[in-house]
């Protein structure tokens, strides 16, 4: 994998990313959507089988194998509408290396790395529910979190000051 010279933090919303999917085959949307809106790891997604799957109507329940000493996680729900490729399928659900997943985002998004997608889930759910939520949903250590806990802080200010502006 490259080194990556500097980390985009800026926040990213769903329809911006929705818009740059659409020329994509749909299990690399697939993947691409499954990271940011699950924050999971590349090679936790690629670890999925359907045997880690659940789908209802309006949900799926995503059960994701932690690593790098995270803690084990309940399933995950994601909306089922823009991740419907997940369900149905039977054995490995992205058939490809941790190398093309990077080709595949990379070619998106120039800019981006895999790994921001799961720094944008962090600091929007830091945002909208705090640390003890992420830590449980998503199986990061407090430690770990602190990076996080620090781009969210750090947008607060800035929204501060362009209150002061008036």
């Amino acid at each position: 994998m490259p080194a990556y010279n500097k980390k985009i933090t800026r926040p990213m919303e769903y329809d911006e990313l929705d818009r740059e999917l659409d020329d994509l085959p749909e299990d690399k949307q697939a993947l691409i959507r499954l990271l940011f809106f699950s924050g999971c790891r590349v090679s936790e997604a690629l670890a999925l089988t359907s045997n880690d799957i659940s789908c209802t109507e309006k949900f799926i329940y995503v059960n994701f194998f932690r690593l790098k000493g995270s803690k084990q996680t309940d399933p995950q729900r994601v909306p089922r509408q823009p991740l419907k490729y997940l369900c149905g399928h039977e054995g490995r659900i992205f058939p490809f290396t941790r190398r093309t997943a990077h080709r595949w985002v990379k070619k998106v998004f120039s800019d981006l790395y895999p790994h921001y997608f799961r720094l944008n889930r962090f600091t929007k759910s830091l945002e909208n529910f705090g640390a003890s939520t992420v830590v449980n949903t998503y199986g990061i250590s407090l430690v770990a979190l602190q990076h996080y806990i620090g781009k969210v802080e750090s947008k607060k200010v800035g929204e501060a000051l362009l209150e002061e502006l008036g």
